[in-house]
């Protein structure tokens, strides 16, 4: 084999092998705040519960992590450990997208001691910028009006649940399940801890991902 093959069948088995660490750390922290109980689910569910307020969350998330995946892959953790529901983040996942506009303007500094490259590098932010913010100006009233994407997603997961009928099996759930069980077993079934392995594989499975 030569080594740009073996080169690329390496990045394929990372690539697979970090993707499965994404699917098992979303899979953990459902576990996790399943473990915490129904209090924390309801406390959580109580501080979003106004869209603004998930909408800011969403962003100052984001400016602070730098990551608006890791922020939105945690909201989909927490919606499947039923610590969320899917009504209060949809304005988290919005304010995610706009959070992604202090990470643009960083790196479009970084180019700011040459003047050319700034101006290419600004402009390149500022449309993508504008983007989320005319789409956060335009879906989040309507939104918070009709909660037209909360119906939305439950209808396209009931069409999927129909179209692969009730005794469907998913094939990452196997692979998942077994691996997510023993680490929970292995920290004590302590929310905590594995709340904190979950956001470890979460953030080194994303940072992989991302690059690759």
């Amino acid at each position: 084999m030569s080594s740009g093959r073996r080169h690329l069948a390496l990045n394929l088995v990372a690539i697979f092998f970090f993707l499965y660490l994404f699917l098992l750390s979303i899979s953990l922290l459902g576990s996790a705040f399943r473990l915490f109980g129904e209090g924390m689910a309801e406390r959580l569910v109580a501080a979003t519960s106004n869209p603004l307020t998930g909408l800011f969350i969403g962003i100052l998330a984001t400016a602070l992590i730098q990551s608006s995946s890791l922020t939105t892959s945690l909201v989909v953790g927490l919606v499947g450990g039923g610590a969320l529901t899917v009504a209060t983040a949809i304005p988290i996942v919005m304010g995610a997208n706009v959070g992604t506009s202090v990470t643009n303007m960083i790196v479009s500094v970084g180019h700011l001691s040459r003047k050319a490259e700034f101006r290419r590098a600004f402009a390149a932010a500022t449309v993508h910028d504008f983007f989320n913010l005319c789409a956060v100006l335009i879906l989040f009233p309507l939104q918070i009006a009709t909660n037209f994407l909360g119906r939305a997603s439950v209808w396209a997961s009931g069409l999927v649940h129909a179209v692969a009928g009730p005794s469907f099996v998913s094939p990452i759930r196997l692979a998942v399940d077994p691996v997510t069980k023993l680490i929970v077993r292995l920290t004590g079934e302590s929310g905590i801890i594995t709340l904190i392995v979950a956001l470890v594989l979460l953030f080194l499975s994303l940072k992989y991902l991302v690059k690759s």
